[in-house]
């Protein structure tokens, strides 16, 4: 079986394994890899340190292409007097629990828009392929991570998110409905 996507992706079979943030681990992805299809680690949760980690315990598992996936979501807007409300409406449910709530709230998720250090860490150690979920980065990133000769894709839910990925730059649109298993990666806040 041929086609342009197995060609761009290197792979044998039109199978790309869901980069799952927080549950996709090396093995599972270098399994895939080593099977003939595109295996994901999903870095949405992760920091720079634990992102290159896991790309390098992939590698020693395969010298097959694999992904590496991102989340592209909005910044939070911090707003500490909300946050502080969030914690005093909060205190009486944790109490019933033995505990009390966080001094501050932080992101689990962190985004990789505007994320130097990510960036930076995926330009140094080039994965064969990133892909973007829950937004884009700028159109500069995803072209400087091409210029690498890395191969982007990003996630679309609508006709409208899958021309600005076109946009944008992507090599590959990834399109994904309500099927998704859970949740769908929309690009935009109208999809």
């Amino acid at each position: 079986m041929s086609n342009p996507l197995l060609s761009l992706l290197d792979i044998d079979y039109p199978l790309i394994q869901a980069p799952m943030a927080g549950v996709s681990t090396p093995a599972l992805a270098a399994a895939v890899s080593n099977a003939g299809a595109l295996g994901s680690l999903g870095l949405g949760a992760s920091t720079v340190a634990q992102a290159e980690a896991m790309i390098v315990a992939t590698r020693q598992l395969t010298d097959r292409p694999f992904n590496v996936n991102l989340f592209c979501h909005a910044p939070p807007r911090r707003d500490a007097r909300r946050e502080a409300d969030w914690a005093t409406t909060l205190r009486p449910h944790f109490a019933r629990y033995g505990s009390t709530p966080p001094d501050s709230l932080s992101e689990i998720y962190q985004t990789f828009v505007g994320h130097a250090p990510m960036l930076e860490l995926l330009l140094d150690i080039s994965p064969a392929v990133v892909s973007f979920h829950f937004g884009l980065p700028e159109g500069e990133t995803i072209q400087r991570l091409r210029r690498q000769g890395i191969v982007t894709l990003a996630t679309a839910t609508s006709l409208q998110e899958a021309l600005l990925i076109e946009q944008q730059g992507s090599d590959v649109v990834v399109a994904q409905g309500y099927e998704a298993g859970g949740h769908r990666g929309s690009c935009s806040a109208g999809a």
